[in-house]
């Protein structure tokens, strides 16, 4: 019945024909049962996906006779590791009870299925910073201090025109603008120095606590995150004192 190994792609939509046969290998009527598909770890034969199975034959129609439809979603294999797995099918009889379907004419009751990972690129971790550099600011109406996260390389070359970004920051109680900027410089200057980054988005935070998040895209040289407190009304010019602004604790980025 299922006599091929089968090969699913990992963390995208699989659907897979199934084709029910007799022992002459002749299609059989499948129309109104009930099938069961299940896969599981050939080592200690834990369950790792369980699913009913969609049946094409309606009984009537010749080219469909003895003919299923199994639909493995994103979900059912992104957490799967990429090895060979077996399955088998169970179909349910008249009496609610489940009884085997067999893999081959010599009576097998287990397939093999591998798992592959050729479309879904590997996710690679994501850059932390948590040490930021406070430099004087050289806007003069705006507090003496600004913050930023460092030049982080974005990996141009493997990337193109689409490319997206992502980052990740931690505040605390914080007050005052956070800055989103690239570069498409070769080699930006250091942090407090004129700059060539550009700014990408700008938000602004009223004694925010908790993690937000900036999409963005672009074929970026570099990024930077920069940030900006407001000033205490009681001390003008002073926005590093935490008691008052708050903190940014942490910077995650992933391109």
């Amino acid at each position: 019945m299922y006599q091929r190994d089968l090969t699913v792609q990992k963390g995208i939509k699989n659907k897979i024909q199934l084709q029910f046969k007799n022992s002459d290998q002749k299609p059989v009527n499948i129309s109104g049962q009930n099938f069961v598909f299940s896969m599981f770890n050939s080592i200690d034969q834990r369950v790792m996906v369980q699913k009913s199975i969609d049946i094409l034959d309606d009984g009537v129609t010749t080219s469909t006779r003895g003919l299923a439809i199994l639909n493995l979603t994103e979900s059912d294999t992104w957490g799967l590791d990429s090895t060979s797995y077996q399955f088998g099918i169970k179909m349910q009889d008249t009496d609610g009870t489940y009884i085997p379907a067999f893999a081959n004419t010599y009576y097998g009751m287990a397939g093999t299925l591998k798992i592959a990972h050729d479309l879904l690129p590997a996710l690679q971790p994501s850059q932390t910073i948590t040490a930021f550099q406070k430099n004087l600011n050289r806007d003069p109406g705006a507090g003496q201090y600004i913050w930023d996260s460092g030049n982080l390389y974005a990996n141009p070359a493997f990337h193109g025109n689409g490319e997206y970004h992502t980052f990740a920051y931690y505040l605390t109680n914080y007050t005052g603008w956070v800055y989103t900027q690239g570069s498409l410089d070769n080699t930006p200057p250091p942090s407090g120095n004129p700059s060539t980054f550009s700014n990408i988005e700008s938000r602004y935070y009223s004694h925010f606590t908790g993690i937000d998040y900036v999409n963005f895209q672009g074929a970026w040289t570099y990024t930077r995150l920069t940030y900006i407190p407001d000033t205490p009304v009681a001390y003008p010019g002073r926005n590093d004192m935490t008691d008052y602004t708050g903190t940014l604790d942490k910077l995650l980025y992933r391109c």
